[in-house]
C-alpha cells in the first residue's frame, strides 16, 4: 500500500471530526471555559504585581527627584510567569476533565449515529480509522491549550506592569508541551474506555473515576502524608536539624517515605505539577534558576508524561474494534 492510500483515509477521518467539532462548538466551549477559569486565577495576582511595580516605579522617582541614588532601595526582582500558578492548577483538575469528555465524544460520536459499523466495512484498515480520531482529538486539544495559553501570556505581559521577556518564551512553550501531552493522557482514557466498553455511561463514569484518583486522590495523599507540607518551610528547617541529621532521621523512616512518595509518583498529575512549577519559576527552589538546569533537573517528570501518554496512544491505536458489540448499548 502507498503512503498517500495510507494517509489518505486517516486524513479524511481527522478532518471530518475537526468539521464536526467546529459546527457543533463544543471544543470551543469547554476552551473558553478553561480559558475564563484561568483568567480569573490570574488576575489578582496581575493587579498586586503591578502595584508592588508601581510602588517600586514611585520610590524611584522620588529618590531621583530628590537628587540621591537609587541604589538605597534594594531593586525587588519580578517574576511575572509565577502569576501562571492558577492557570497551571485550572489544566490540571479541569484541563484534565475536558480532555476525558472530549476523548469520550470523539468515540462516542459514530456509536450514537450508529455509523461504526458501516465505517468498519469500507475499505479502510481499522488503525487508520483509530489513528484519524486520535489525531483530530489530539490537534484540538493541542489548539486549545495553545490558545488558552497565549491569552494567558498577553494578559500577564500587559497586566502585571512587569511585562515578558523573549527568555520567558521558552518557558511557556515547555508549559504548552507539558499541558499537551498530559491533557493527551486523560483524552486517550476517555477514548479508550468508550470504545471498549459496552456501554457509553458505564465508560465515562469509569473515566472520571480514574480523573478522581490520579487528579485529586493520589497528588492529595501524598501531600497530606508530607510532614514538610505541613510546617511552613518544612519540619526539618523549622527545627534546625542539620542535613547529615536529616538523612539520619529519614533513614528510620524509609518505608514511609516510600509509600508515600510512590503514591505520588502514580499521578501523572503529580509529574505535570512538578514540571511545569520548576519551569515557570512558581516554586520558590526554582525561581530564577536558568531554564537549562531545570530541566536536567526535571526532565525525569516530562518523560513520565510522555511515556504515559505513548503507552495509552499505542493502547487506543491498536483497539480491537467489535462493531456488533459497540453498536449495541
Amino acid at each position: 500500500m502507498s503512503d498517500r492510500s495510507t494517509i489518505a483515509p486517516l486524513a479524511t477521518i481527522a478532518a471530518k471530526d475537526i468539521r464536526d467539532a467546529s459546527r457543533d462548538r463544543f471544543v470551543f466551549i469547554v476552551t473558553l471555559f478553561l480559558a475564563v477559569g484561568a483568567a480569573v486565577a490570574l488576575v489578582s495576582g496581575a493587579i498586586a504585581l503591578r502595584t508592588d511595580a508601581a510602588t517600586y516605579a514611585a520610590a524611584r522617582e522620588t529618590l531621583l527627584a530628590l537628587g540621591k541614588p537609587v541604589d538605597q532601595i534594594a531593586a525587588p526582582e519580578f517574576y511575572p510567569l509565577k502569576l501562571l500558578r492558577g492557570a497551571v492548577e485550572q489544566i490540571g483538575i479541569v484541563g484534565a476533565a475536558i480532555a476525558i469528555l472530549i476523548g469520550y465524544r470523539a468515540a462516542a460520536s459514530e456509536r450514537g449515529r450508529q455509523t461504526l459499523a458501516l465505517i468498519l466495512t469500507r475499505p479502510i484498515r481499522r488503525w487508520q480509522f483509530l489513528a484519524g480520531k486520535l489525531a483530530a482529538g489530539l490537534a484540538l486539544l493541542g489548539l486549545g491549550l495553545l490558545t488558552v495559553l497565549a491569552v494567558l501570556a498577553v494578559m500577564v505581559h500587559l497586566a502585571s506592569g512587569v511585562g515578558l521577556s523573549a527568555a520567558d518564551l521558552p518557558r511557556l512553550a515547555l508549559t504548552w508541551v507539558a499541558a499537551w501531552l498530559y491533557t493527551a493522557c486523560f483524552f486517550l482514557v476517555g477514548f479508550i474506555l468508550t470504545l471498549t466498553l459496552r456501554k457509553t455511561a458505564t465508560a465515562l463514569l469509569l473515566a472520571f473515576a480514574v480523573w478522581l484518583t490520579l487528579v485529586l486522590v493520589a497528588p492529595q495523599i501524598g501531600d497530606t502524608l508530607d510532614p514538610d507540607n505541613q510546617v511552613a518551610g518544612g519540619v526539618f528547617k523549622s527545627l534546625g536539624i542539620a542535613k547529615p541529621d536529616q538523612v539520619e532521621i529519614m533513614k528510620q523512616f524509609s518505608t514511609y517515605e516510600t509509600l508515600r512518595d510512590g503514591i505520588e509518583q502514580a499521578s501523572v498529575t503529580k509529574h505535570f505539577e512538578r514540571f511545569t512549577f520548576a519551569v515557570l519559576g512558581i516554586k520558590d527552589t526554582y525561581t530564577g534558576v536558568p531554564l537549562d538546569q531545570i530541566l536536567i533537573e526535571k526532565k525525569g517528570d516530562l518523560i513520565w508524561i510522555f511515556l504515559t501518554a505513548l503507552g495509552l496512544g499505542l493502547l487506543a491505536l491498536f483497539l480491537p474494534l467489535n462493531a456488533d458489540r459497540l453498536t449495541k448499548e
